[in-house]
This record gives structure tokens, sequence and C-alpha cells, in this order.
């Protein structure tokens, strides 16, 4: 807690000294220089309601999420980031005179060093950083938690000389970083230690590194991501090491009507025990994702947009033998995929590994100055083993633009349960459930 104090101690330092220029931006003067500091932050609140239906009873919460940042330029092409963030759900400490626990934590902190390599421009960041790879189906900040997610660890970005940010016509991102130290000397955990006579050794560190790259064809783009895990623990399974290439091409972005089209390939090595007195497999990992739209892409004027579409994670009915072919979709952004109440944030998991096909539609309708209307349908079903319908989800949106820095957010999710949907803990056929919330956000 003493770190995160000296943080906001510096915050408020560099306001105090700075003689503010905007109602964001500072300039800490030292003995040799001016420094441009810039302070930025952000409030989200999101009250929840969710009507399970069975024997569940309703429930309401609500959620708070607290981010206070600066950014630093002491030379050029130097750049220094830090922000704090505060995570809580309103009530579940009690009362502000109780013992409370440390919520806030540092959720980007790094150092940006950028500058010109040939006919290239690089940027490098080392740090805890917040990563996102194109439309975030592998790697991706999760924003819509309470707490999203930030990686420790270091990129490289490459660049056309001169391009305009967000318009290249070509990138390349590589990419790694350290997700759970289990080494002797900062290892938080031994578990899994394997013995060797008299010896113990920890686990391998949980890492992950890859390469993005995009391309401007055409009408649209092409991006590629090349990702290895490793050292992966989750559920049942261990040792996990896997390998995933993702392809994306879309056409059409300027067009009447446009497509995508995405492709994945998942391979590698893990262990499955059932219990830790159960026996080990070993598991070949063969997983691959498919999916398919045809858009009605945003214009300038256009106010009906859309989408109809597939995607297709594939599963396996038996996921205990010696191959292992449900895909995981690593450190993704699933909120935005596999509808907004998130029953299917995980598929492999929430499914039991059978993988899913969710045949999607989506429209938006733009109400100018400051709403659009946003529709979504989803109809579940498992990849593998009984196809047997797991359920129908709809959504409704309606985010309004109170001003360049608030906005407020209403949305309303239904759930109909298919007959595999009770095997899958997720109400009987034909049942219905509920969800709804209410979000305001404020930042600058």
């Amino acid at each position: 807690m003493t770190s995160l104090r000296k943080i906001f101690a510096l915050l408020a330092l560099a306001i105090a000294l700075g003689g503010a220029t905007t109602p964001c931006a500072v300039r800490a003067q030292t003995a040799t220089t001016t420094i441009p500091i810039t302070v930025f932050g952000e409030i989200r609140s999101r009250s929840e309601g969710d009507w399970p239906g069975g024997a569940l009873a309703t429930d309401f919460y609500s959620y708070l999420r607290s981010r206070l940042g600066i950014r630093a330029e002491p030379t050029h092409g130097v750049r220094i980031v830090a922000q704090v963030q505060d995570s809580r759900v309103f009530g579940a400490e009690g009362n502000a005179s109780a013992t409370n626990p440390d919520m806030i934590e540092l959720h980007q902190g790094y150092l940006e060093l950028g500058g010109g390599w040939g006919p290239r421009d690089f940027l490098v960041r080392v740090g805890r950083q917040e990563v996102i790879f194109g439309n975030e189906r592998l790697v991706g900040a999760s924003d819509w938690s309470n707490t999203a997610r930030s990686f420790d660890g270091a990129r490289v970005l490459l660049t056309p000389r001169g391009g305009t940010p967000g318009a290249e016509q070509w990138t390349a991102t590589l990419f790694a970083a350290t997700v759970e130290e289990r080494g002797r000397k900062f290892g938080a955990t031994t578990t899994g230690a394997t013995t060797t006579g008299a010896t113990s050794a920890p686990l391998p560190d949980h890492a992950v590194a890859g390469l993005f790259a995009t391309r401007i064809v055409a009408s649209g783009s092409l991006d590629a991501t090349a990702l290895y895990d490793a050292g992966s623990h989750y559920r049942t399974y261990s040792q996990s090491n896997r390998a995933t290439f993702d392809s994306r091409l879309r056409q059409g972005t300027n067009h009447a009507v446009g497509f995508e089209l995405e492709a994945a390939w998942q391979t590698g090595s893990q262990q499955y025990q059932a219990a830790s007195t159960s026996p080990v497999v070993n598991q070949d990992v063969s997983a691959w994702l498919l999916g398919a739209k045809l858009m009605r892409p945003e214009a300038d004027g256009r106010r009906v947009t859309g989408a109809i579409g597939v995607d297709v994670l594939s599963g396996d009915a038996n996921a205990t033998d010696g191959t292992y072919g449900a895909f995981n979709t690593m450190f993704a952004t699933n909120h935005q995929y596999y509808g907004l109440m998130d029953l299917l944030f995980d598929p492999a998991q929430r499914t039991d590994d059978r993988g899913l096909v969710d045949a999607l539609a989506r429209m938006a309708v733009a109400l100018p100055p400051r709403t659009t209307l946003k529709f979504e349908l989803h109809h579940f079903s498992p990849q593998a083993g009984d196809h047997a319908e797991i359920g129908w989800e709809g959504d409704a949106i309606v985010p309004v633009r109170i001003s360049a820095a608030a906005t407020v957010e209403l949305g309303y999710t239904t759930f109909r349960a298919g007959p595999a949907a009770q095997a899958l803990a997720l109400g009987v056929n034909g049942a219905w459930r509920h969800w709804a919330y209410l979000q305001l956000k404020a930042s600058f």
C-alpha cells in the first residue's frame, strides 16, 4: 500500500507544481527543463440485476471502478505512464469504517521508447500494460470486467515511417509477458512441483509470447496472430504448452456490404488429472476456430448497420483421453462475442469441453446525435458430442452520450434454455433467465 500512496502523492505533486494549461495537462518544471505531464482518469459505476429463474434467488449488485493515471514525456521519444485502479462491489466490505482489504492496484506502469529504424518507426514498451491484438479474439484488455486485464512484460511495435496512427499500411508487434512467476526466489506457489531424489523443483513460469501483424488489403485488412502460451494450469489440466495461430480477413469496410472470415488452429500438449490421487494422462492438443460474417459496415451517414454470421469453436466429446480438441480462447475479450449475459464467457469450460456453435445476428440503429440502439440474437449449440441446442439469447443495449466525457448505458438480455442447458447448469429446457444493467462512465 505504501508504494501506491507514493504514486498518488506524485500525481498530486505533478498537478501542484505544474500550473494547469488544460483540465488534464500540466507541465512540471525542473532545474533544466519543462516536462509535459498529462493526467487522465475514469470513474465507472455499473449496477446489475440477475434473474436466473428456478430455485436461485434474484440478485442485485453494483460495481465501481476508479482509475487515475499520469503520462509524462521527459524528452522526445520517451514516455512514462503510471495508472492505478480501484475495483470494488458496493457493500462487499461492510461500512467505510471497517478494516478494508487493499482493493487498489497498479493497473499500468510502463516505460515507452520510440524512434526510427531505417524506413520504419519503432516503439518499445516495458512494464505492466494492457495489450490488444486486432479484434481481441485471442488477446484483449477485457475492459467489461471491473478489473480488466494487463500483462507484465514487453512489446515492440514496428510501423512505416510517418504513418498515421491507426491507419498504417502495415504493423508488426512482438510481445512477451510473465503471467505467473513460479521461480524459487519470487514464486508464489510450487503447486505441482516434481521431486527428483531429495530435491524439489517448482514448475516453470507461466509465460506467453506472440507476434501480431496487420496489413491493409484492397477495401479492408488482413491480420495474423501467432501466440505461444507455456506452463498454463487451468481446471483439471496442467503443464499446458499451446501454440495458437489465427488469421482474419475483412473486406468491403467502405462498401454497402462487406464480409469477415477468420480461422485459428491450436496445437500443443498438456496433462489431465481428474483428482490429486488420479493418474496423470498426457494429452496432445489439436483444436480450431472458424468464423464468418456478412456485414453492413459502419459509414458516414449510414443509420442502420449489422451483421449475420457464425462462430464455431471445436470441442471434444471425450476430453479425458490422450487427445484434447476443445479450443481455448486464451486471453480474449469474450464478452463481445458469445452473448452479453456471459453464460458462455469461457466456451470450453462452460460447455464441458464440447465446444460451441454460435449463430448470430446483430443490428445497430443510429439515432443522432446522442444514441444508438443495438440488438443481438444468438443461437448456441455444442460442436462435439450431442448437438442438442443449448439455447437462445437476445440482447439489447442503449448507450447515450451525455457529453464528450460522460456516457450512460442501459442493457437487457434474456436467455431461453434448450435441451442441453440443464447438463451445463444453465436451466431446464424451456426455462427463461434475465439480466439487465445500468452503467455510468465519465473519463478525462
